[in-house]
């Protein structure tokens, strides 16, 4: 399978704040399997990056590192892509989700059917997502609500176990379920205390009161709750679910945080062995992950799938969620996702989205619809060399007011691409307004005598 990868920055319509974080923005990858003329999508948000090893410049390390495995991986096999690269991204899950989906997907649309078809499950049919209502004041906390009505269930972020006015104030303005997450913020006292007020407002599940390393708090928690209490930061992969069978009576699943959909549909059938509740829910993420993520909704109890209703800025179209939380997918093969690479999503975009050549590619990056700053990757020998299949030059190397991160980001999006076409070595001769950031990005002098010597990058 041929690679490609694009950097992408969702922004949502208000600021995102849970108990942990508040996220201005969200930046990530876009990752493309392309066999045959036909691609696949998959997406790692650059979220929570030191616990999952999600930070864009590590993404791009790990996508180095793999590249010549995906080239060899066949295109109608992703449970072998997946068993083939998951020992070389141990601690990489959203990387590896994102490669994981992208095969599916890739699978599925060579196959000519939806993802949820050639995955065997059932005809995704009814499905309804909750809404999530972001940590804020309690007047904005309302204010999203009533933009909002009529959805399913709200789940609603609170800081702590004692603000239950939060829940009295928007439970005036609906009748729907409220799911509460409390991620990782709460205390087991409070917790306790507050049970019975939650129950009582119409508390139908409790997401993750507490840090995942207080297992006995859980057990404690469970023991006493009347209201059904999950895990997520707890269950990052299959071996947590014992441990999580008897903390929680619940698990939510995400493809990232799980690994991708291999690992996923694994996970849920031992859930399911073990009793246990389940959610299948989604990380700040764009129509990329989600539309994955819709396939599997008959096989869970509850569809967190709602990020792409928060988002100003989109990766293209995908699955639909309409005014009341109803989830309708494509009529497509695969997750039916397409992405519009002219959108202001993509910071890093490729010149040609239509026409992909593997060893030949001009990236740009856009501020507001206008490049600031583009580069060719092309296949051409080092001055004074044979052609070689593993080097590569970045040539006609242009700026025009980007800023030191947006320079960054088109330089390594240039790299990651030259090696996933089977480059060792990128060569560039760059002006003088790139050799900072060429430098930082590992290039070096060819010949550090000569003051006209081509910077190289070596794998």
């Amino acid at each position: 399978m041929k690679l490609y990868v694009h950097e992408i920055r969702l922004t949502d319509h208000d600021i995102w704040r849970s108990a942990r974080e508040a996220i201005p923005e969200q930046p990530g990858l876009l990752v493309e399997l392309r066999e045959r003329d036909v691609s696949g999508f998959g997406e790692a948000s650059a979220f929570m990056t030191d616990r999952y090893r999600s930070a864009l410049p590590v993404m791009h390390d790990d996508l180095r590192r793999v590249a010549g495995t995906v080239r060899t991986l066949p295109a109608d096999d992703p449970g072998g892509a997946w068993a083939a690269l998951a020992p070389q991204l141990a601690g990489s899950p959203f990387l590896l989700a994102a490669l994981d989906v992208a095969a599916h997907d890739l699978a599925a649309r060579l196959a000519g059917v939806p993802l949820w078809q050639h995955l065997g499950g059932a005809r995704p049919e009814g499905l309804h997502s909750s809404y999530s209502i972001g940590l804020d004041t309690p007047d904005v906390m309302v204010r999203k609500l009533r933009e909002r009505p009529g959805w399913p269930a709200y789940k609603v972020k609170l800081a702590a176990p004692g603000d239950l006015h939060v829940l009295r104030a928007l439970r005036e303005h609906t009748d729907a379920p409220f799911f509460v997450d409390g991620n990782c913020g709460w205390d087991l006292p409070g917790t306790l205390a507050a049970l019975d007020g939650l129950a009582g407002l119409g508390v139908e599940l409790l997401e993750q009161p507490f840090p995942r390393e207080r297992w006995d708090d859980a057990r404690t928690l469970k023991a006493a709750s009347p209201v059904p209490v999950f895990a997520d930061e707890s269950i990052t992969g299959p071996d947590d679910l014992d441990a999580c069978a008897e903390a929680f009576h619940g698990v939510n699943l995400k493809l990232m945080k799980a690994g991708g959909i291999t690992p996923a549909l694994s996970m849920l059938r031992r859930a399911h062995a073990h009793g246990l509740g389940t959610m299948l829910g989604c990380m700040p993420e764009s129509s990329a992950g989600v539309s994955a993520t819709a396939h599997l909704g008959p096989q869970v109890d509850h569809l967190d799938a709602d990020s792409i209703a928060l988002l100003a800025i989109d990766t293209g179209r995908g699955v639909l969620l309409d005014a009341s939380g109803r989830i309708t997918l494509p009529d497509a093969p695969g997750t039916g996702f397409v992405p519009d690479f002219t959108g202001p999503a993509f910071t890093v975009r490729p010149a040609d989205a239509d026409a992909l050549d593997h060893d030949e590619a001009r990236l740009s990056v856009h501020r507001d619809g206008t490049a600031v700053a583009s580069a060719r990757v092309r296949r051409r020998p080092l001055p004074g060399t044979e052609p070689v299949d593993d080097v590569r030059e970045l040539a006609e190397t242009t700026q025009d007011g980007a800023t030191a991160e947006e320079t960054t980001a088109l330089l390594r999006t240039a790299v990651t691409r030259a090696v996933a076409s089977g480059a060792r070595t990128v060569w560039t001769r760059p002006d003088d307004a790139f050799r900072p950031a060429l430098r930082a990005a590992g290039f070096v002098a060819h010949d550090p005598a000569r003051t006209d010597s081509p910077l190289l990058w070596k794998a």
